[in-house]
């Protein structure tokens, strides 16, 4: 069982703004990811066909008055009538080749490499399917067997007592040229992040294997090991009951030497202009299975894209589909949240109370006279934190909310003044794990922006961090968000969404929790099955 109390999902860091955490600085590596990718919105539609009056037409008056304005109305009716027939349909009409997929990607077209993930849509849209690390997390939030079809954890023999990670690999499983995936192809891909060959914004992650943080060359050691029959081992610094989730990252998914090719459900099969087309992996997990439709990704602005939709090119698009089609929505891995200040709110009734104000619940505590926010004032992130809402509940309650909204710079130093009662955080994901998140509320964490001090919590949170059986993990993790809330100390708001805007018959697609798209079961609606 995973956390469904609020559904927080693998928060990897605390980003706060936009602007972030600067590359090359813990406990974050890449710039943050934008809340809502793929631009501001759909662009306004103007209706050539529609008719306006000025007031300056000439004056008449009488039955010929009448008589003219009726046929006016019957004309202006017809034109509108005409107008509405000529609107644009998107992704409509028959699809000409039931065996393609054609989707549209806001961007220009990113790089496969991996380890140079930015998590811009353009990557999240298409990197899922060519590759797939030894672990994925499931709807659940627990860490599950991909590429590895299974794990145990043991410990060093010596002193140290250090976790051993040995993960068995799906037997025949292959890459895109038909080799076999093997232990090895991960500890290349890990050594040349870990040693710098390729420059990574994730390099930090791979700080928690043995010998990883103090590598300088190809003589140091490290924590790595390809057994003879298979065995991927990894040794472990210390305990790091997430390292099962972190390995869901995409700078921990295999490469291999020298060639291109790729593990996932499919593969690049050739680069166009603007337009990359994937077909189905044969030999992936073994199963020896190519059923999926091939995959063309369009890469282009709104507008271009927009064209596509409407003339029959694609059947599926992240960018403007009219408002005809109901999107299915998946995560772009960012949620938001406020949290509640114990040293300006020291009194838990008072901030229980705060929160059902904040929910828009009804308040059965004792709300304080008077609430400060602290919110970045970028336009985007302002707007999500539902500021207007707050304020318009704190004036129904009597009371006054105080708004403090400042660019980053100041933000940044209020919030480690802690000059707030009320904090809203952008939180964005490396990997998913809900304890990234949690884990910020213990006692002494540089990022406990609460104040929040519980014996409880603190000792929840270690027991979970030393757990490797991940629905006891999971279990932990929920009692201790449980007690956060119990505590009013954080406010879930909202999570960041991608839409994908498709044709009516086709259906199948799935989103991950770190917002990579899966077309692998795409299907339309009366194809024969392959």
């Amino acid at each position: 069982m995973g956390i469904k109390a609020t559904n927080w999902g693998f928060c990897n860091r605390i980003v706060n703004l936009c602007g972030g955490i600067p590359p090359g600085t813990r406990p974050g590596k890449r710039k943050m990811v934008p809340l809502y990718p793929g631009g501001a919105g759909p662009p306004f539609q103007i209706n050539k066909n529609a008719v306006y009056w000025g007031r300056n037409s000439p004056r008449m008056g009488g039955q010929n008055m009448k008589r003219i304005w009726t046929l006016l109305l019957a004309l202006a009716l017809i034109l509108a009538m005409a107008g509405c027939g000529k609107q644009k349909e998107y992704l409509a009409g028959p699809v000409s080749d039931t065996g393609v997929v054609a989707i549209g990607v806001p961007g220009e077209p990113a790089g496969t490499d991996p380890a140079l993930y930015d998590g811009s849509l353009a990557s999240r849209a298409m990197m899922g399917m060519l590759y797939e690390g030894l672990t994925a997390v499931n709807e659940e939030g627990l860490a599950v067997g991909a590429a590895a079809e299974s794990w145990e954890v043991t410990a060093t023999e010596d002193a140290a007592k250090r976790p051993v990670y040995t993960f068995i690999l799906r037997e025949g499983a292959c890459w895109s040229d038909g080799t076999a995936v093997k232990a090895e192809d991960f500890i290349y891909a890990w050594t040349r992040i870990i040693s710098g060959e390729v420059d990574s914004p994730y390099r930090y992650l791979f700080d928690v294997i043995l010998g990883a943080k103090d590598y300088e060359n190809e003589e140091s050691e490290l924590g790595l090991e390809a057994t003879e029959d298979g065995k991927l081992v990894v040794t472990l610094e210390g305990d790091y009951s997430g390292f099962a989730h972190m390995l869901a990252a995409p700078a921990f998914w295999p490469v291999k030497e020298g060639e291109r090719a790729y593990n996932g459900r499919y593969a690049l099969e050739s680069v166009g202009d603007n337009v990359a087309t994937l077909t189905p992996n044969s030999g992936y997990r073994g199963e020896k299975t190519s059923t999926g439709l091939t995959l063309k990704y369009y890469f282009g602005d709104m507008a271009a894209l927009e064209a596509l939709a409407a003339d029959g090119t694609l059947q599926a698009t992240y960018g403007y589909a009219g408002e005809g089609i109901t999107p299915q929505t998946g995560s772009n891995g960012v949620s938001g949240c406020y949290v509640l200040n114990t040293n300006t709110l020291s009194d838990a009734e008072q901030r229980l109370a705060v929160k059902q104000l904040a929910a828009g619940e009804e308040v059965t505590g004792t709300l304080p006279e008077e609430v400060t926010v602290l919110v970045p004032s970028d336009s985007a992130i302002y707007e999500t934190a539902g500021v207007a809402a707050l304020s318009e509940a704190a004036e129904k309650a009597g009371r006054k909310l105080t708004i403090r909204s400042l660019p980053y710079e100041e933000y940044k130093a209020e919030r480690e003044a802690g000059g707030y009662d009320l904090l809203y955080l952008v939180v964005s994901a490396d990997y998913p794990d809900e304890m990234i998140l949690l884990e910020r509320f213990v006692t002494e964490a540089a990022g406990n922006y609460a104040g929040y001090h519980s014996e409880k919590y603190d000792e929840l949170l270690k027991k979970a961090n030393a757990e490797t059986e991940e629905t006891t993990r999971a279990a932990l993790l929920q009692e201790a968000l449980l007690l956060l809330e119990s505590d009013g100390i954080l406010i879930p708001w909202g999570e960041g969404k991608t839409e994908l805007y498709c044709h009516a018959s086709l259906s199948g697609m799935t989103c991950d929790a770190q917002g990579m798209w899966d077309f692998g079961g795409a299907k339309y609606a009366g194809a024969a099955e392959a």
